[in-house]
């Protein structure tokens, strides 16, 4: 098998990507019939961000405040981003497999979870101290991407804020990069940053350099009147090649003659629920019922048009 790699990353915080990427992943598997789903070997979702939003979100079990469950079993047996790139640091050959931990996600849809926490900052940190650190961490991600596209058929990777060494190599080895975006302004200054920081890393590849997208998340049908939301849109609505790189991702199957719909994920009260774990553990926890109506149909346009970019690419 080889699979794709989906980079969900911006630089600013609280935009959405760690829903995004559950939402994703859920998306891609609601298609699949339960059979398929439970080999858990369709997706795999790596957590890239030491603060471990994801990891937390995937393992967290309701009535379990502290680190105690399944999550502080991960974490005890070191099933973790931090602990797989340090074999492969000491041995081209060690297999990261050992450390995904499998059935992970709504209950009867798992996925698969590569998950991290506070040692991912170590690895980086003390790579980036030593002579040839940097090519060297670079190379092990990499490395472990590889391994994991070649057993699933969707590698979703959940980037840190800012911009790190780690996250950098992610980008190098993405098939599609998706970069959500909240309708504000403190969203909307950082694009033209991001862009050319993007443009800069593939100036080389050529017709090579993935996809990149943007998709809007916390999105409100009727905004207040100074809510800036839709002058913002509008303004990213213009962005084309080959003045940008990165554009809007748009819904697949349009009518003729009429300009395609940007994909906006919807406001969703429910992704608290989601993000909390199953309201009914061990019960089976349907698609139609994780989300409102609305966050359904926006997630089943963006996993078709996300299937559609990786078909062009």
């Amino acid at each position: 098998m080889t699979g794709k790699i989906i980079t969900i990353v911006n630089r600013k915080g609280g935009v959405g990507k760690t829903t995004l990427t559950i939402g994703l992943a859920d998306a891609l598997l609601d298609d699949v019939n339960m059979r398929d789903a439970a080999n858990a070997t369709l997706i795999v979702a790596v957590d890239l961000d030491p603060q471990a939003s994801l990891t937390r979100a995937l393992l967290h079990e309701p009535g379990n405040v502290d680190d105690g469950g399944r999550l502080g079993s991960v974490l005890k047996a070191k099933h973790t981003l931090a602990a797989a790139l340090d074999e492969i640091l000491k041995d081209k050959t060690a297999q990261v497999d050992a450390h995904v931990t499998h059935r992970v996600g709504r209950i009867g849809f798992p996925f698969a979870l590569l998950a991290n926490d506070a040692g991912g900052w170590d690895i980086e940190r003390h790579c980036l101290r030593k002579a040839g650190g940097e090519k060297k961490l670079k190379s092990a991600l990499k490395s472990l991407l590889l391994q994991l596209k070649k057993t699933y058929a969707y590698v979703l990777i959940d980037c840190p804020p800012g911009q790190t060494v780690i996250a950098e190599a992610a980008l190098e080895a993405s098939d599609l990069i998706l970069c959500p975006i909240a309708p504000d302004y403190l969203s909307f200054w950082g694009l033209e940053s991001f862009d050319a920081y993007l443009r800069e890393l593939f100036a080389d590849a050529g017709d090579d350099r993935p996809s990149a997208r943007y998709v809007f998340t916390k999105w409100r049908a009727k905004p207040p009147a100074y809510d800036p939301q839709n002058k913002i849109a509008d303004e990213v609505a213009h962005f084309a090649p080959p003045q940008q790189y990165v554009t809007l991702l748009h819904e697949v199957g349009g009518r003729p003659n009429v300009p395609p719909r940007a994909i906006n994920m919807p406001f969703d009260p429910k992704l608290v629920t989601r993000l909390e774990g199953a309201p009914r553990p061990g019960r089976i926890w349907p698609f139609s019922k994780t989300f409102t109506s609305q966050t359904q149909i926006a997630l089943k346009n963006l996993a078709v048009a996300v299937k559609q970019e990786l078909q062009r690419g």
